[in-house]
């Protein structure tokens, strides 16, 4: 369990695996990812390929992000959130090989900014994305926001509003992502075969130049930790985060 990188041909893929909570994620994983990116950076031919056992990312651990609150100050919340947490994105950006993100279950909230931080997206039949964040009573920590206005302009209001569940058909119909009809690894794996005709010295300048175009800057993430970490530390997220976990007790299910 954890984070491990296996290779697929010429791709090499990371895959995010805390079954026990639908890889909801911890501030100390997002410094595994990140690991894990770089270190399949440098076994990749063609790609790298995030996914999940299971579900893709179904959030930030709430539980972990809770106790954050009661014990930390916003400044020390702020540094967790960009220094452990926007690890993961940064990883991404930097990657020499194009990245393609394999969604085969839920990504919410920071699994859904994880997605849109690759590349390329592949959706398969039980894979769906959620915005997340604001039901939380957040905003999209790692970015989610810019990332979101890179892919599909005006969208982000819509799904703040609704908090749609994003099927396949609907994340292409929005031009998000591709629709994975036999399961989005797979379809994550054969578009790295094709890739692999390229030389990787190539796809690594269209990386570099493509993602200089449409990506936030640093200070967009930079003011996105802070303003997330003042939201995190707030009492209402407390009280909110209280509620939820709850709810999700077994004397509640």
């Amino acid at each position: 369990m954890g984070v491990r990188v296996e290779t697929a041909g010429p791709a090499a893929v990371v895959i995010m695996d805390w079954p026990e909570r639908r890889n909801a994620l911890r501030p100390q994983d997002g410094e595994l990812i990140a690991a894990a990116i770089e270190d399949a950076a440098e076994l990749a031919v063609s790609a790298v390929v995030l996914t999940g056992a299971g579900a893709f990312c179904a959030g930030g651990d709430l539980r972990t992000f809770a106790d954050l609150s009661a014990s930390h100050t916003p400044a020390e919340i702020e540094t967790l959130v960009y220094g452990r947490i926007q690890a993961m994105v940064r990883a991404l950006r930097t990657c020499p090989v194009p990245t393609i993100a394999a969604v085969d279950g839920p990504a919410v909230g920071l699994g859904f900014d994880l997605a849109l931080a690759c590349d390329m997206r592949f959706v398969g039949p039980k894979g769906w994305f959620r915005q997340g964040w604001a039901g939380a009573g957040l905003i999209a920590g790692t970015g989610g926001i810019g990332l979101l206005a890179r892919l599909a302009p005006g969208i982000s209001w819509p799904l703040i509003a609704s908090q749609e569940k994003l099927t396949a058909a609907r994340a292409a119909e929005l031009g998000l992502a591709e629709v994975a009809a036999s399961g989005a690894l797979a379809a994550a794996t054969a578009r790295a075969e094709a890739l692999a005709a390229i030389d990787r010295e190539v796809l690594g300048h269209y990386c570099r130049m493509e993602r200089q175009v449409t990506w936030p800057d640093d200070a967009f993430f930079a003011e996105t930790a802070r303003v997330q970490a003042g939201l995190i530390g707030s009492a209402r997220f407390r009280e909110l985060a209280a509620r939820v976990l709850a709810a999700q007790s077994p004397g509640n299910a």
